[in-house]
């Protein structure tokens, strides 16, 4: 049997759903002038919400609070079900700024 809910409280589900989950999320991430709310954090990732943005790009900071607990060069991996992830190419832990270490080629001479 196939039992639909009226629009009117699949809706405020989904609304009370999306405010439940943005109380939980105590990190953020901050690329450039862009912020946004942490849905998951992985080690080897995160996942953002859809907002109709490009995807973050380059290095990007996570957030505890007003603590910084991880600067690493993101990409995107994925996009769906209005969700973003992406994953660390490189990152710390300690806060410290990554520096590109390799010479470029503009650097060799």
């Amino acid at each position: 049997m196939d039992t639909a809910l009226p629009e009117h409280i699949s809706t405020a589900l989904a609304e009370r759903a999306e405010k439940r989950r943005d109380r939980k999320s105590v990190f953020r991430v901050r690329a450039g002038e862009r912020e946004a709310k942490v849905v998951e954090l992985a080690s080897d990732g995160f996942v953002i919400q859809a907002d109709g943005r490009p995807p973050l790009r380059g290095y990007a900071d996570i957030f505890r609070g007003e603590e910084c607990i991880l600067r690493g060069l993101v990409i995107c991996s994925w996009a769906r079900d209005g969700q973003v992830g992406y994953e660390f190419k490189r990152g710390t832990t300690d806060g410290t700024c990554l520096l590109y270490t390799s010479p470029s080629p503009r650097d060799r001479g």
